[in-house]
């Protein structure tokens, strides 16, 4: 019985070995330097950037927040770096993020001089539209590698824009009147995303015609402007947490807000009934973030309702009532 031949095996010297696990190390090493990169760090400088960086899924990217960032939760647990106006630069200086995130555009460098001595990257963000909102998630999604999640809650997003949009475009305009504070009568220009929420559910603003950010209003201009509706900011029963006992107190607040908001319009001779009172909750309907567009339908709704008193034959729609998103 013949023995056949098997084939010798490249011998493989220790050095030989020592060359490929070198190589192997060089790739891991490479790879783990790739994923170490795309975890950028970073510190916000504004609650509502703060916001849209959970949104987009990079919360665990945060070093540190701005303060009066109290949502989601987790925000509110991490170091507080000052604010947009007066930032910690000492306290930033010792995270040392990757990127520092702040209200403005990219003209804007010239607002914080002290944070550009520390050589940090500094990424800037001001929505002015619904729209806005939802490309700064996105944007936010590509600087810190989390573009799936980012994905998943900008697509939420869209449709919910889109439905409202479509849902009262041809309703009954209602004019409303947003109001920052009394004394003075502080408003919001047409260039904000507030205004635009108001456009999304069939509203106008009751001085379209103004651009400054935030004008004040005189009684007289108030009293000429005939409001139909009015929104202000108000614990609306919506709190930051999940205690039940909280949430009563806010919607108590909330009422007692609109009783002294009713007095104080029917003072200046501007009748308006209980429901043309609009309150809600400044840490949602104030902040450019995915709340608000989350919020839109509730806000629609109590909008609508003052439109089907005033103008039921204008309000006819054949879709049924708008659901609250969480």
């Amino acid at each position: 019985m013949s023995c056949r031949k098997r084939p010798s095996l490249p011998f493989m010297t220790v050095a030989r070995i020592g060359t490929v696990l070198a190589a192997l190390l060089c790739l891991f090493a490479s790879a783990a330097s790739v994923a170490h990169a795309t975890q950028k760090t970073a510190v916000s400088l504004s609650p509502h950037l703060t916001e849209l960086i959970y949104a987009a899924g990079a919360g665990e990217h945060l070093l540190g927040v701005a303060q009066d960032s109290n949502y989601p939760p987790a925000a509110a647990r991490l170091p507080q770096v000052g604010s947009g106006v007066r930032p910690n630069v000492e306290r930033i200086a010792v995270l040392r993020p990757d990127v520092i995130l702040a209200w403005g555009y990219k003209s804007s460098q010239h607002l914080y001089p002290a944070l550009r001595k520390l050589d940090i990257p500094m990424h800037y963000q001001a929505p002015a539209s619904l729209d806005a909102i939802i490309n700064d998630i996105e944007e936010l999604g590509a600087l810190f590698g989390t573009q799936a999640a980012a994905r998943a809650t900008t697509q939420q997003l869209r449709k919910v824009v889109r439905t409202t949009r479509q849902r009262y475009q041809n309703a009954a305009r209602i004019k409303t009147f947003v109001m920052i504070s009394q004394e003075p009568l502080y408003t919001l220009g047409a260039n904000s995303f507030v205004i635009d929420a108001l456009h999304a559910c069939g509203a106008v603003s009751a001085f379209e015609t103004l651009t400054t950010p935030a004008p004040v209003v005189s009684r007289e201009q108030l009293l000429f402007a005939q409001p139909q509706a009015v929104l202000f900011a108000a614990n609306d029963g919506v709190a930051n947490n999940d205690n039940h006992n909280d949430k009563i107190k806010d919607s108590d607040s909330s009422e007692h807000n609109k009783n002294q908001i009713g007095r104080y319009f029917a003072a200046m001779d501007l009748a308006l009934q209980h429901d043309q009172l609009i309150g809600m909750n400044p840490d949602i309907v104030f902040r450019p973030t995915d709340r608000l567009i989350r919020s839109l339908p509730a806000l629609c709704s109590k909008i609508d309702r003052i439109r089907r008193r005033l103008a039921p034959a204008a309000s006819e729609s054949p879709l049924p009532p708008p659901r609250h998103l969480p």
